[in-house]
């Protein structure tokens, strides 16, 4: 079966297993190759048509333990990349069509990465293009919110429309935007389409002409008197800078239209218009850029990443749950789906909580090598290595390389030795330690010049920039420090 995500066979599965609160909470994962019609395979293992994804899926009684799950896999997943020493971004990002209103991505810095992260210089404020933010810094004007120091040169409109054709949606812009500080300067702007998708979620954003296709609803309505599917719609919807200057662009409104009896048929339509989101804040409906002031800290600035996307982790609710009868049958006063202790019945069935968490294994691996390696060859993480440690020597010391190799890996006091492979084969020493190089051992031990003079090895650890003659006797107490730092 070739699937992207298998969301709804789990949840079918589930909804024939699972009867009782009592068998949650359930974690179900999976690691399996997956594929998709890539159209340009490129970067290796970076963008490919088959790869190995690993997949959790959780079902918890309430909101609360889908919570608490949710930051549990959270957890997890830093500790992964904390073992593997990548420094992996996690950015806040849009659920999309896998559903759901809490979404987080784990991006990993790559010149060659597809994705772009914003992130702030002075705080750990990260996300995606699509729900990044800037700085609010507003205050009210005639119940408006509206921002000071900022000098608006042009306006600018955006318009859009709905799948079903009903709706037209103006976007007011500023074209240019200039402020006080040198990170302000003025510079040219872009609607960002994520923003008004999460206010008109029925925005068809594959539609460049919009004004091409509306007015075939309003003058089947308006003109020939013909009853439409849907009424049509006009939304303004207006960004918070240009909130002071609302009412006079509105005034504009008629003669930018092309439409014939256009002040007739605006008296008939649904015509609103939205300056405010849902918590009483103005609209950004720009795309965030570089040198955006950062919305969570004081002082910080936005800056843009190019970066590898290695992991996802989706809240999904009862997005899945409910359509497909995953249910469970709870006691009275145990909390239901929304999280809060109600009087319920003896036995009432409430749809489990969900979520989604993957990470890209395969993906994972080309982000590894395209962040580690070097002109030389690849440099892995120690607890992905093949090896620790490979013991190298030229063939007249063979001997002498064994017997080192024992040293490094005996046990001692109950513990074990590190994981450590004897390069014995009959080659010359340069050749061995260029293919130990491109292999990529976290750690090289070479027995040449310096054993020959003073019975002395050579420890290199190309990722930490060691390369240092250590004696026999402490060998091996050097090895265990580099490696405790890899």
């Amino acid at each position: 079966m070739l699937s992207p995500t298998h969301e709804e066979e789990i949840t079918s599965l589930v909804a024939k297993t699972v009867r009782s609160y009592k068998e949650l909470p359930l974690r179900l994962y999976q690691i399996t190759r997956k594929f998709r019609d890539e159209l340009r395979p490129r970067h290796g293992l970076l963008r490919s048509r088959e790869f190995t994804m690993k997949d959790l899926y959780t079902f918890d009684v309430s909101s609360e333990a889908a919570l608490e799950t949710y930051h549990k896999v959270q957890a997890a997943y830093k500790g992964v990349f904390e073992a593997l020493k990548l420094p992996v971004m996690v950015a806040k990002a849009s659920s999309g069509d896998m559903g759901g209103d809490l979404s987080h991505e784990y991006h990993l810095p790559a010149l060659v990465g597809e994705d772009t992260v914003i992130i702030c210089g002075s705080c750990d404020y990260a996300a995606n293009t699509e729900v990044a933010e800037t700085r609010k810094d507003v205050t009210k004007l005639n119940g408006h919110p509206t921002v000071e120091n900022t000098k608006v040169s042009a306006v600018r409109v955006w318009r859009g429309i709905s799948k079903d054709r009903s709706t037209l949606v103006n976007v007011w812009y500023p074209a240019q935007i200039s402020g006080e500080t040198k990170m302000e300067e003025t510079k040219d702007v872009d609607v960002s389409i994520p923003a008004v998708k999460s206010i008109i979620p029925g925005l068809d954003a594959s539609v460049d002409d919009a004004l091409r296709l509306w007015p075939r609803a309003v003058e089947c309505q308006h003109t020939t008197g013909q009853a439409a599917a849907k009424s049509p719609r006009l939304v303004n919807l207006i960004d918070f800078r240009l909130a002071a200057q609302a009412e006079e662009l509105l005034l504009q409104e008629a003669r930018l239209w092309p439409l014939p009896r256009w002040e007739t048929a605006k008296s008939k339509l649904d015509a609103i218009t939205i300056m405010e989101d849902r918590s009483g804040q103005g609209l950004n409906l720009l795309t965030v850029r570089a040198g955006d002031r950062c919305p969570s800290c004081e002082s910080g600035i936005l800056r843009v990443q190019k970066a590898l996307e290695v992991g996802h982790t989706f809240h999904l609710g009862t997005r899945y749950s409910q359509p497909l009868g995953a249910t469970v049958s709870v006691p009275m006063g145990t909390a239901a789906t929304n999280g809060t202790s109600q009087p319920l019945a003896t036995e009432k069935t409430v749809p489990m909580q969900m979520g989604c968490h993957g990470i890209g294994v395969s993906r994972l691996i080309g982000a590894m090598v395209e962040h580690l390696a070097d002109e030389r060859g690849l440099q892995w993480p120690r607890v992905v290595a093949p090896y620790e440690i490979v013991v190298i020597s030229s063939t007249d010391l063979a001997e002498e390389a064994g017997n080192v190799y024992d040293e490094l890996t005996m046990p001692r006091t109950g513990m074990l030795g590190p994981e450590a492979v004897l390069d014995d084969r009959a080659l010359s020493l340069s050749w061995k330690l260029k293919d130990a190089d491109l292999v990529g051992y976290p750690v090289v031990v070479v027995l040449g010049k310096a054993w020959k003079q003073n019975e002395g090895c050579e420890v290199q650890c190309r990722r930490l920039g060691v390369r240092e003659t250590v004696p026999l006797s402490g060998v091996r107490r050097r090895v265990t420090e580099l490696l405790e730092k890899l």
